[in-house]
């Protein structure tokens, strides 16, 4: 071919090594070193304790990986390293959704990622009950009992003093739906009636209302319920 759009193949040959050798270049750039600050940071903090962990996925695939710190309840996110983060230079931090997890297992504990009428709740919790066929999970809130005014020239602070525990609780009873424990008395013991029915002296005091058998028992209720199957 010839005239002036002969060099057209040579020049679109050109380009695309100067791209190939372009994208090379960025794929095999070394991994970042520590560096001076990097070495400062650690001697001023300390090695970060830290924890091994696995997430099982949404759709059955392991990960594992590290975590700094964790709670036996824990909403929306996971912060996770991929490796230990007390190497230099520290690894990025990752965010894992929790609606991508099925659990999560470190030290010992499972964290559940809880759904209800397959739609995730963006939750992790631990079983308390394992040992029974009902799944219980629960988790508390500090609140203030009250807040006082300490009124300035521009505008007023509240200042809480004292504070309490709120507790929310989830329950999945043998073979059906997780479900938020109702605080009413007679929601309370018509869903938790039927959560304890596999040991029907406890599940005939909740569905009576005992005294010792409502919503603001239920600590001692999960500890019981566990109690009588770890011990057979």
């Amino acid at each position: 071919m010839s005239g002036p759009f002969s060099i057209l193949p040579r020049l679109l040959a050109a380009a695309l090594l100067a791209a190939g050798a372009t994208l090379s270049a960025h794929a095999q750039q070394p991994a970042r070193v520590a560096t001076r600050v990097d070495s400062l940071r650690a001697a001023r903090d300390g090695k970060p304790t830290f924890a091994p962990v696995v997430f099982t996925l949404a759709n059955d695939k392991q990960m594992r990986g590290y975590v700094t710190s964790y709670d036996l309840f824990m909403t929306d996110k996971v912060l996770c390293y991929q490796a230990p983060p007390d190497q230099l230079p520290p690894p990025p931090v990752k965010e894992l959704a929790i609606e991508r997890l099925k659990t999560m297992q470190v030290e010992g504990h499972t964290l559940d990622a809880l759904t209800s009428n397959g739609k995730p709740l963006k939750m992790l919790a631990e079983n308390m009950t394992p040992a029974g066929t009902s799944k219980i999970y629960g988790y508390f809130i500090t609140k203030a009992n009250m807040y006082i005014p300490i009124p300035s020239p521009t505008f007023t602070t509240l200042i809480p003093v004292g504070s309490h525990e709120k507790y929310f609780w989830y329950v999945r009873p043998a073979g059906g739906e997780l479900q938020e424990v109702p605080r009413s008395d007679k929601g309370f013991a018509r869903l938790m009636a039927a959560a304890f029915a596999d040991y029907p002296a406890l599940g005939t005091r909740v569905r009576q209302q005992a005294p010792d058998a409502g919503f603001k028992n239920m600590p001692t209720l999960v500890r019981e319920y566990q109690a009588h199957f770890a011990a057979k």
